[in-house]
C-alpha cells in the first residue's frame, strides 16, 4: 500500500515526508549521542565536540558554545561525542594517555591512573580516562538508555495521536497450511498470538516468523460464523530461505485501491463503465454485502455467471472511524462478466494428499495425509459409468470445481482411496469411501510456490505433479505433441509487450518443487496474448522446448473478477494519558523483545537476506510517514529499540564492546593490553564494515530488483 501512496504523492507531500523522515531519523541519532554527552558532562568530562553525522573532510555546519563545538556533519550515518582522552578505537590507548597526560606534580586538576602496561600516569582530572570504571560505564551506556527512553516517548506520543494498523482479519487461507488444517476461514479474526492481545497483521507476521517452529505458536481465534473464541496451536512451516508462515492472507476491505482499483486484463477492468479508486462495494446481484467474507460467498456461488456489482462512489466516512464505511455518495451498479480459466490443455498427474482439514467430511471419514486418490465418482453414477468414456474427475485442477457443483446437486461422492498405511500382509489397502460433500462459500487458492490444490467440499489438499497424465485432444498442448508421461521441467512466460519487465521462469520437479498449481494460477493474471515456453523431458531423451498459447476453457472459471481491494484499517488511539503510557510501554517492550528474538534466530530461522541497510530504513520510514505521524513515531520506536540493542552487542567499535573492555578493566584493575585490544578491534572493525557492505548490497538489490 505504501508503494501506491508514494507513486501518487504530490511534490508538497514528498517534501513534507522527507522532512518528517529526516527529522525522525536525526532525532534517533541525536538522542543517542545526547545520552553520552549529558552523562559525560555530569561526570565532569571535557567534551570537545558534539556532532550528529560525521564531518568527513571537514564538511560540516557547526558553532562553538563554551568549550564544546556543536555541529551537523556531511555524512548522516550516525554521530559522535569527542571527549578529552577518549577514542572510539580502544586500541588508541597510548594516544589517549598522551592526550590526557599532564606534566608536573599531582594537583587538584590531575589524577593518577594505571595504564595497560601497569605503569602509573598523571592525567587531566577532566579527561575520560580519569573517571572511574562505573562512571565510564555510565557514559558509554547512556546512549542506549536514552534510545530506550525515547522509544517509549515516541510510542506514548504516537498512541495519543492515533496509530493506523491492519487488523488480523482473515481474507484467505493457503491450501495445506497450518491455518488450513485448523479450519480457519475468511472473516475469522486472530485476537491474540502468544501473549500479544489484539495484534496487527504485521505483528502476526513477525510473531509467526520468529515463532517456535517445533512446538507451535498459540493463537486465539474469533470465528466469524459463530462469534465464539477458540484457542488453536498452529505450527508455522518454513521452506528454504523463505520466512515461516501459517497460511493466513491479510484482510481485504470492500473499498478499491485509490491508485489501481482493478487489475489489467480482468473482467473488472473491461466493463463499459469503469470502476474508480475508493469505490466501495456494497451489493452483489442486489444482495447487500457487509464485508469481504460475504462478498466472497457470492463469488463462489456465481463463479461462472456475470455479477451485478453495486458500489458507493463518494460519501463521507464518520469522524469516529475515518477508515470505516462511508455514508451518502452515489450508488452505481456495473455488470462484470465471468472469467474463464485459461489453460494449456494439459492434465497433470495427481499426487498424494498432504493435508486434511480438521472437522471436514474427509477428516470425519478418517482420510489422512499420505493417502492417494485412485478414482473419484459420483455415487449415483458409479455403478453405471461407461469405462470407455473420458473420466470427468480425472483432472486434479478441475476436480475442486466439479465437486463444488456436485455438492449443490447430489451432495454425495465416492473415492477409491489407496491408504498410506499398510494392511496386515504389508500391502497398501485400496478401499471405496462414500462421503457427503459440503457446500463451500469460500475460496482456497494457492498463494505461493509449492502449495497444493485443495477441495473445499471435502477438506483435503493434494499435490499436482509435473508429469503429464494426458493432453486434451485439440488443445494447444496436444497440437504441440505433448503426451502422457512427459515431465515438465520449466515454464517461461513470453510477453507480447517487450517493454514490460520479463518474469522469472517457473521450475518444476527438483527439490520438491510442485509448482504446477501456482503456475496455472499466475497465468490467469497475465495478458491473454502471453505465450508459454515449456521445457519438458520424454523418457531418457534430451529435454525439448515448445511454445504454447493458453486458451480459455469453456467450463472452468476463475472466481475472482479482478478487483484490487485496499486493506482493512483501524486506528489504535488511547482514550486517556494512563492508557497512552500503557500502550507506549507495551510497544517499547515488544519492540525490544522482537529485536532480541530476531538476532537470536538470524542465520537459522531468519535468512541473512532479511537484513536491511540505510536505504531500507529510509524507505520504511517514508512508507510510515505517508500513513501519518503516529505511524512514523511507532516506526521510530522500533528503530530506537533496534539501535539500543544492536549498539549494546559485545562487538568492538560498538558501545557493548567498550563495556566489555571496561568490565575487564574493573576486574583486573587496569585496562586490557594494547596488543589484545588492537587485535579485537581489528576483528570488530572488519565485521562491522563487512556487515555494512553486505546490507548496502542488499539495499541496492532491492532498489533495482536484483536477486
Amino acid at each position: 500500500m505504501g508503494m501506491y501512496l508514494i507513486a501518487t504523492a504530490s511534490p508538497l507531500e514528498w517534501l513534507l515526508v522527507i522532512l518528517q523522515v529526516s527529522l525522525g531519523l536525526g532525532t534517533v541519532i541525536f538522542v543517542h549521542e545526547l545520552g553520552h554527552f549529558a552523562v559525560a558532562k555530569m561526570c565532569g568530562v571535557k567534551c570537545d565536540k558534539f556532532f550528529v553525522g560525521f564531518d568527513i573532510g571537514g564538511y560540516k555546519i557547526s558553532r562553538k558554545w563554551g568549550e564544546t563545538e556543536y555541529g551537523i556533519g556531511i555524512l548522516p550515518l550516525g554521530g559522535y561525542v569527542k571527549m578529552l582522552g577518549q577514542d572510539d578505537n580502544p586500541g588508541n590507548i597510548t594516544e589517549q594517555l598522551k592526550e590526557s597526560q599532564v606534566s608536573g606534580e599531582s594537583t587538584i586538576q590531575t589524577k593518577e591512573i594505571v595504564g595497560p602496561d601497569g605503569n602509573k600516569y598523571l592525567v587531566d582530572r577532566r579527561s575520560y580516562l580519569a573517571k572511574s570504571v562505573p562512571q565510564r560505564m555510565a557514559i558509554i551506556s547512556a546512549g542506549v538508555i536514552m534510545n530506550i527512553i525515547f522509544a517509549f516517548v515516541f510510542a506514548v506520543i504516537a498512541f495519543g495521536l492515533g496509530v493506523p494498523y491492519v487488523p488480523c482479519i482473515v481474507s484467505g487461507i493457503s491450501p495445506g497450511s497450518a491455518a488450513y488444517q485448523a479450519a480457519i476461514r475468511p472473516g475469522d479474526e486472530i485476537i491474540a498470538i502468544d501473549n500479544l492481545e489484539n495484534p496487527s497483521f504485521l505483528e502476526l507476521k513477525s510473531g509467526v516468523t520468529l515463532g517456535d517452529l517445533k512446538n507451535g505458536v498459540p493463537f486465539r481465534v474469533r470465528r466469524a460464523a459463530t462469534g465464539k473464541e477458540k484457542d488453536i496451536l498452529l505450527k508455522p512451516k518454513q521452506s528454504g530461505d523463505e520466512f515461516a508462515r501459517v497460511g493466513i492472507v491479510s484482510p481485504h476491505a470492500l473499498r478499491l485501491i485509490k491508485e489501481m482499483p482493478t487489475f489489467e486484463h480482468s473482467p473488472a477492468a473491461s466493463t463499459s463503465e469503469k470502476f474508480l479508486g475508493e469505490d466501495e462495494i456494497i451489493k452483489v446481484n442486489d444482495h447487500p454485502v457487509a464485508d469481504y467474507r460475504e462478498y466472497l460467498a457470492h463469488l463462489v456461488q456465481n463463479i461462472g455467471k456475470p455479477l451485478d456489482i453495486t458500489v458507493r462512489r463518494g460519501g463521507i466516512a464518520p469522524l469516529s472511524n475515518r477508515f470505516g464505511p462511508r455514508e451518502g455518495g452515489e450508488e452505481i451498479t456495473i455488470r462484470v462478466s465471468a472469467k474463464p480459466l485459461r489453460r494449456l490443455g494439459l492434465v497433470m498427474e495427481m499426487g498424494k494428499i498432504v493435508a486434511v482439514e480438521t472437522g471436514s467430511p474427509a477428516d470425519n471419514k478418517g482420510i489422512q495425509a499420505g493417502d492417494f486418490i485412485e478414482k473419484v465418482e459420483a455415487v449415483e453414477t458409479a455403478s453405471a459409468a461407461d469405462p470407455t468414456a473420458p473420466d470427468p474427475f480425472a483432472d486434479p485442477l478441475a476436480l475442486p470445481a466439479l465437486l463444488r457443483q456436485l455438492a449443490e446437486d447430489t451432495g454425495q461422492v465416492r473415492l477409491l482411496l489407496r491408504r498410506s498405511s499398510a494392511s496386515e500382509d504389508g500391502r497398501q489397502k485400496t478401499e471405496p469411501i462414500d462421503l457427503s460433500l459440503r457446500e463451500p462459500t469460500w475460496l482456497e487458492i494457492p498463494q505461493h510456490a509449492n502449495e497444493p490444490v485443495s477441495i473445499p467440499a471435502l477438506g483435503i489438499a493434494y499435490r499436482v505433479l509435473n508429469r503429464v497424465d494426458n493432453a486434451i485432444p485439440g488443445s494447444p498442448a496436444a497440437q504441440a505433441g505433448l503426451q502422457r508421461n512427459d515431465v515438465i521441467l520449466k515454464a517461461e512466460y513470453i510477453l507480447a509487450d517487450k517493454k514490460k519487465k520479463q518474469i522469472d521462469p517457473v521450475e518444476f520437479g527438483e527439490d520438491g518443487k510442485h509448482n504446477w498449481p501456482a503456475f496455472i494460477q499466475s497465468l490467469q493474471h497475465h495478458p491473454p496474448d502471453t505465450k508459454v515456453k515449456l521445457t519438458f523431458k520424454r523418457g531418457d531423451e534430451e529435454p525439448r522446448e515448445t511454445i504454447l498459447q493458453a486458451e480459455a476453457t469453456k467450463d472452468q472459471y476463475v472466481a475472482e473478477r479482478g478487483f484490487a481491494f485496499a486493506p482493512i484499517k483501524r486506528i489504535r488511539i488511547a482514550q486517556s494519558f494512563d492508557e497512552q503510557l500503557q500502550l507506549g510501554l507495551k510497544e517499547t517492550v515488544h519492540s525490544l523483545g522482537m529485536v532480541l528474538r530476531f538476532l537470536g534466530k538470524l542465520g537459522t530461522q531468519i535468512p541473512l537476506t532479511a537484513l536491511g541497510g540505510p536505504v531500507t530504513i529510509a524507505q520504511v520510514a517514508g512508507y510510515s510517514a505517508f500513513e501519518g505521524v503516529g505511524k512514523l513515531l511507532v516506526f521510530l520506536t522500533m528503530l530506537s529499540a533496534n539501535l539500543a540493542v544492536i549498539n549494546f552487542l559485545p562487538i568492538p567499535l560498538l558501545d557493548g564492546g567498550h563495556m566489555v573492555f571496561l568490565a575487564w578493566e574493573g576486574i583486573r584493575g587496569r585496562p586490557a593490553s594494547e596488543r589484545f585490544v588492537v587485535a579485537m578491534h581489528t576483528v570488530g572493525f572488519l565485521f562491522v564494515v563487512s556487515l555494512m557492505l553486505f546490507v548496502i548490497t542488499l539495499d541496492i538489490g532491492r532498489l533495482f530488483g536484483i536477486g
